[in-house]
Protein backbone atom coordinates (compact mmCIF):
# COMPACT_ATOMS: atom_id res chain seq x y z
CA UNK A 1 0.00 0.00 0.00
CA UNK A 2 1.90 3.50 -0.93
CA UNK A 3 1.33 5.79 1.97
CA UNK A 4 0.92 9.46 1.45
CA UNK A 5 -0.48 9.45 -2.12
CA UNK A 6 -3.55 12.07 -3.23
CA UNK A 7 -5.59 11.24 -6.24
CA UNK A 8 -6.88 14.05 -8.08
CA UNK A 9 -10.50 12.87 -9.11
CA UNK A 10 -12.49 14.47 -11.76
CA UNK A 11 -16.02 14.59 -11.00
CA UNK A 12 -17.70 13.31 -14.24
CA UNK A 13 -21.50 15.44 -15.23
CA UNK A 14 -23.72 12.81 -16.40
CA UNK A 15 -25.46 15.63 -18.36
CA UNK A 16 -22.42 15.45 -20.32
CA UNK A 17 -22.95 11.58 -21.67
CA UNK A 18 -26.72 11.02 -21.61
CA UNK A 19 -28.30 10.65 -24.84
CA UNK A 20 -31.10 13.71 -25.86
CA UNK A 21 -34.79 11.96 -25.69
CA UNK A 22 -38.28 13.45 -25.62
CA UNK A 23 -39.63 14.67 -22.89
CA UNK A 24 -43.28 14.28 -20.93
CA UNK A 25 -45.07 16.47 -18.65
CA UNK A 26 -46.11 15.00 -15.26
CA UNK A 27 -49.00 17.31 -13.36
CA UNK A 28 -48.48 18.25 -9.71
CA UNK A 29 -49.15 15.82 -7.07
CA UNK A 30 -49.17 13.10 -9.86
CA UNK A 31 -47.34 9.98 -8.92
CA UNK A 32 -44.45 9.13 -11.56
CA UNK A 33 -43.91 5.70 -9.64
CA UNK A 34 -44.39 3.68 -6.64
CA UNK A 35 -43.49 0.65 -5.01
CA UNK A 36 -46.98 -0.56 -6.81
CA UNK A 37 -46.85 1.26 -9.94
CA UNK A 38 -43.10 0.60 -10.70
CA UNK A 39 -41.27 1.89 -13.67
CA UNK A 40 -37.84 0.90 -15.00
CA UNK A 41 -36.50 4.15 -16.23
CA UNK A 42 -33.58 6.74 -15.19
CA UNK A 43 -35.42 10.25 -14.80
CA UNK A 44 -33.63 13.49 -14.88
CA UNK A 45 -36.13 16.63 -13.91
CA UNK A 46 -35.83 19.53 -16.57
CA UNK A 47 -38.52 21.66 -15.40
CA UNK A 48 -40.69 21.73 -12.02
CA UNK A 49 -39.25 19.64 -8.57
CA UNK A 50 -39.95 16.22 -8.06
CA UNK A 51 -40.16 14.56 -4.61
CA UNK A 52 -38.54 10.75 -3.62
CA UNK A 53 -39.98 8.89 -0.76
CA UNK A 54 -40.22 6.03 1.42
CA UNK A 55 -42.79 4.55 3.45
CA UNK A 56 -41.21 2.60 6.46
CA UNK A 57 -43.81 -0.55 7.87
CA UNK A 58 -44.73 2.10 10.61
CA UNK A 59 -46.12 3.94 8.05
CA UNK A 60 -44.44 7.43 8.12
CA UNK A 61 -43.28 8.69 5.34
CA UNK A 62 -40.29 10.54 5.00
CA UNK A 63 -38.93 12.72 2.52
CA UNK A 64 -35.21 10.79 0.53
CA UNK A 65 -34.45 13.44 -1.47
CA UNK A 66 -36.08 16.40 -3.51
CA UNK A 67 -35.05 16.43 -7.04
CA UNK A 68 -34.69 19.86 -8.72
CA UNK A 69 -34.02 20.54 -12.64
CA UNK A 70 -30.71 18.97 -13.92
CA UNK A 71 -31.35 16.28 -11.08
CA UNK A 72 -31.65 12.29 -11.46
CA UNK A 73 -33.69 9.92 -9.62
CA UNK A 74 -35.35 6.54 -10.45
CA UNK A 75 -31.31 4.78 -9.91
CA UNK A 76 -32.72 1.46 -8.65
CA UNK A 77 -33.84 1.15 -12.20
CA UNK A 78 -29.90 0.60 -13.15
CA UNK A 79 -29.34 -2.37 -10.55
CA UNK A 80 -33.06 -4.24 -11.18
CA UNK A 81 -35.41 -5.37 -8.41
CA UNK A 82 -38.46 -3.83 -6.76
CA UNK A 83 -38.06 -0.20 -5.78
CA UNK A 84 -39.36 0.97 -2.41
CA UNK A 85 -39.45 4.60 -3.47
CA UNK A 86 -42.34 6.98 -4.40
CA UNK A 87 -41.72 9.69 -6.84
CA UNK A 88 -44.10 12.23 -6.99
CA UNK A 89 -44.59 15.67 -8.75
CA UNK A 90 -44.57 18.89 -6.36
CA UNK A 91 -45.14 20.99 -9.04
CA UNK A 92 -45.79 20.42 -12.98
CA UNK A 93 -42.60 18.74 -13.80
CA UNK A 94 -40.96 18.12 -17.18
CA UNK A 95 -38.98 14.79 -17.32
CA UNK A 96 -36.60 12.99 -19.47
CA UNK A 97 -35.74 9.29 -19.13
CA UNK A 98 -34.06 6.26 -20.66
CA UNK A 99 -34.44 2.61 -20.02
CA UNK A 100 -31.82 0.46 -18.57
CA UNK A 101 -30.72 -1.37 -21.71
CA UNK A 102 -30.93 2.36 -23.18
CA UNK A 103 -27.91 3.38 -20.07
CA UNK A 104 -25.68 -0.04 -20.70
CA UNK A 105 -25.88 0.67 -24.43
CA UNK A 106 -24.79 4.32 -23.97
CA UNK A 107 -22.03 3.21 -21.43
CA UNK A 108 -20.54 0.85 -23.94
CA UNK A 109 -20.63 3.91 -26.79
CA UNK A 110 -19.37 6.37 -24.02
CA UNK A 111 -18.18 4.57 -21.11
CA UNK A 112 -17.31 7.87 -18.83
CA UNK A 113 -20.95 8.04 -18.77
CA UNK A 114 -20.43 5.06 -16.45
CA UNK A 115 -18.36 6.76 -13.94
CA UNK A 116 -20.20 9.44 -14.34
CA UNK A 117 -23.37 7.57 -12.48
CA UNK A 118 -21.53 6.10 -9.88
CA UNK A 119 -19.96 9.47 -8.38
CA UNK A 120 -23.71 10.93 -8.83
CA UNK A 121 -24.65 7.70 -6.82
CA UNK A 122 -21.95 7.79 -4.42
CA UNK A 123 -22.73 11.97 -3.31
CA UNK A 124 -26.15 10.86 -2.84
CA UNK A 125 -25.71 8.26 -0.73
CA UNK A 126 -23.10 9.96 1.25
CA UNK A 127 -25.52 13.49 1.74
CA UNK A 128 -28.60 10.61 2.72
CA UNK A 129 -25.97 9.70 5.31
CA UNK A 130 -25.09 12.42 6.55
CA UNK A 131 -28.43 13.72 6.95
CA UNK A 132 -29.62 10.32 8.84
CA UNK A 133 -26.73 11.21 11.23
CA UNK A 134 -28.09 14.51 11.57
CA UNK A 135 -31.53 13.77 12.46
CA UNK A 136 -29.99 11.10 15.36
CA UNK A 137 -27.54 13.06 16.56
CA UNK A 138 -29.71 16.99 17.15
CA UNK A 139 -33.11 18.00 18.63
CA UNK A 140 -35.83 19.26 16.34
CA UNK A 141 -35.24 22.33 16.59
CA UNK A 142 -31.30 21.99 14.96
CA UNK A 143 -33.27 19.44 12.50
CA UNK A 144 -35.53 21.99 11.23
CA UNK A 145 -32.38 24.40 10.80
CA UNK A 146 -30.29 22.13 9.08
CA UNK A 147 -33.46 21.44 6.67
CA UNK A 148 -33.87 24.56 5.27
CA UNK A 149 -30.27 25.23 4.98
CA UNK A 150 -30.55 22.06 2.44
CA UNK A 151 -33.25 22.97 0.88
CA UNK A 152 -31.91 26.55 0.66
CA UNK A 153 -29.15 25.07 -1.04
CA UNK A 154 -30.45 22.55 -3.21
CA UNK A 155 -33.97 24.34 -4.66
CA UNK A 156 -33.57 27.91 -3.69
CA UNK A 157 -32.54 30.96 -5.15
CA UNK A 158 -30.88 33.87 -4.28
CA UNK A 159 -32.57 37.43 -3.40
CA UNK A 160 -30.49 41.15 -3.49
CA UNK A 161 -31.20 41.33 0.70
CA UNK A 162 -29.00 38.14 0.89
CA UNK A 163 -32.08 35.68 1.93
CA UNK A 164 -32.43 32.91 -0.31
CA UNK A 165 -35.80 31.97 -1.69
CA UNK A 166 -37.28 28.54 -1.49
CA UNK A 167 -40.80 28.33 -3.57
CA UNK A 168 -43.84 26.72 -2.40
CA UNK A 169 -42.70 24.00 -0.15
CA UNK A 170 -45.82 23.53 2.70
CA UNK A 171 -44.74 22.69 6.22
CA UNK A 172 -46.04 19.01 6.02
CA UNK A 173 -43.33 19.01 3.23
CA UNK A 174 -40.93 19.77 5.36
CA UNK A 175 -41.82 17.42 7.68
CA UNK A 176 -41.55 14.52 6.05
CA UNK A 177 -38.40 15.72 5.04
CA UNK A 178 -37.26 15.86 8.45
CA UNK A 179 -39.10 13.38 9.88
CA UNK A 180 -41.31 14.66 12.31
CA UNK A 181 -44.72 16.58 12.37
CA UNK A 182 -46.48 19.36 10.29
CA UNK A 183 -47.04 21.02 14.11
CA UNK A 184 -43.90 20.85 15.23
CA UNK A 185 -42.56 22.32 11.90
CA UNK A 186 -44.76 25.56 11.98
CA UNK A 187 -44.12 26.05 15.81
CA UNK A 188 -40.20 26.26 14.81
CA UNK A 189 -40.81 28.20 11.87
CA UNK A 190 -42.65 30.37 13.74
CA UNK A 191 -40.10 31.18 16.38
CA UNK A 192 -37.35 31.41 13.37
CA UNK A 193 -39.51 34.25 11.92
CA UNK A 194 -39.69 36.01 15.34
CA UNK A 195 -35.67 35.69 15.51
CA UNK A 196 -35.83 37.40 11.44
CA UNK A 197 -33.80 34.30 10.56
CA UNK A 198 -36.42 33.44 8.09
CA UNK A 199 -39.81 35.04 6.61
CA UNK A 200 -42.57 33.30 4.30
CA UNK A 201 -45.85 33.10 2.87
CA UNK A 202 -47.96 30.53 1.15
CA UNK A 203 -45.62 30.85 -1.52
CA UNK A 204 -42.12 30.72 -0.53
CA UNK A 205 -40.30 30.69 2.02
CA UNK A 206 -37.15 33.03 2.01
CA UNK A 207 -34.40 31.89 4.59
CA UNK A 208 -31.13 33.75 5.65
CA UNK A 209 -28.45 30.88 5.50
CA UNK A 210 -25.14 32.32 6.90
CA UNK A 211 -27.47 33.86 10.12
CA UNK A 212 -29.43 30.35 10.32
CA UNK A 213 -25.63 28.79 10.19
CA UNK A 214 -23.84 31.18 12.19
CA UNK A 215 -26.67 30.02 15.16
CA UNK A 216 -25.98 26.32 14.39
CA UNK A 217 -22.36 27.14 14.89
CA UNK A 218 -23.13 28.25 17.96
CA UNK A 219 -24.70 25.40 19.17
CA UNK A 220 -21.86 23.25 18.11
CA UNK A 221 -24.19 21.73 15.19
CA UNK A 222 -23.12 21.61 11.24
CA UNK A 223 -25.19 21.72 8.46
CA UNK A 224 -24.18 19.22 5.70
CA UNK A 225 -25.38 19.88 2.20
CA UNK A 226 -27.28 18.13 -0.17
CA UNK A 227 -25.83 16.36 -3.01
CA UNK A 228 -27.71 18.49 -5.99
CA UNK A 229 -27.09 19.43 -9.26
CA UNK A 230 -24.34 21.99 -9.52
CA UNK A 231 -25.67 25.94 -10.78
CA UNK A 232 -25.33 25.48 -14.25
CA UNK A 233 -25.82 27.98 -16.85
CA UNK A 234 -29.53 28.04 -18.75
CA UNK A 235 -27.79 27.15 -21.69
CA UNK A 236 -26.18 23.53 -20.00
CA UNK A 237 -28.63 20.84 -21.79
CA UNK A 238 -28.17 16.75 -22.22
CA UNK A 239 -25.70 15.68 -24.24
CA UNK A 240 -26.84 14.66 -28.26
Amino acid sequence: MIQGRTENWVREDPLTYLPRKSVQEFGKGRVIYSPTETSERLYLVVLGRVKVSTTPDFGTETIARIICPEGLFGESALVGGRTEETAVALDTATLMSWTRPEIEQQIDREPKLGLALAQYLVRNCMALQDRIESMAAHKTPERVMVALVQLADLVGSSLPDGATRIGSLTHHTIAEYIGTSREIVTFQMNRLRKLGLIRYTRRYIDVYVHAVEEMLRQQGVSAPREAGPARRRATHTVGA
